[in-house]
């Protein structure tokens, strides 16, 4: 009998996940973030938590720059193809280069940073507030 109630229990809390579909990407809001020489475009980036968003990150530079929020990308439910670009939280971006990233972000404040020591030094960080 306590086995049954057990199983109950647990199909109980596990069917609002169960319940969550694909969330429907073609209707996700869009924000550019452009890196930048020492600075990310905007420094705030404000997000609607639990509504599809994708992200375009743009390399404005001739230089290969970096993307690092492992807090973030960890916390987020990044669209399945896009899931390998931000493996670890960071990516790269060549010059000119730009990615999208489609994600449901969960709330929270989370810092942006680049993955270059020398870039952080001379202020390149935004952040992303999530609510």
């Amino acid at each position: 009998m306590r086995r049954v109630l057990i199983a109950l229990a647990a199909l109980a809390l596990a069917a609002p996940a169960a319940g969550q579909g694909e969330p429907e990407w073609r209707a996700a809001r869009e924000a550019q973030i452009l890196l930048m020489p020492f600075a990310y475009e905007p420094r705030l980036i404000r997000l609607e938590a639990g509504r599809p968003v994708k992200l375009d990150f743009v390399n404005n530079s001739r230089s290969r720059l970096s993307v690092s929020a492992p807090d973030f990308f960890r916390a987020a439910r990044v669209r399945g193809r896009d899931a390998r670009f931000v493996r670890g939280g960071r990516f790269r971006l060549a010059p000119g280069e730009r990615r999208s990233v489609a994600l449901v972000p969960a709330p929270g404040r989370y810092r942006v940073r680049s993955a270059n020591p020398v870039h952080r030094v001379l202020g390149m960080s935004a952040e992303i507030l999530v609510e």
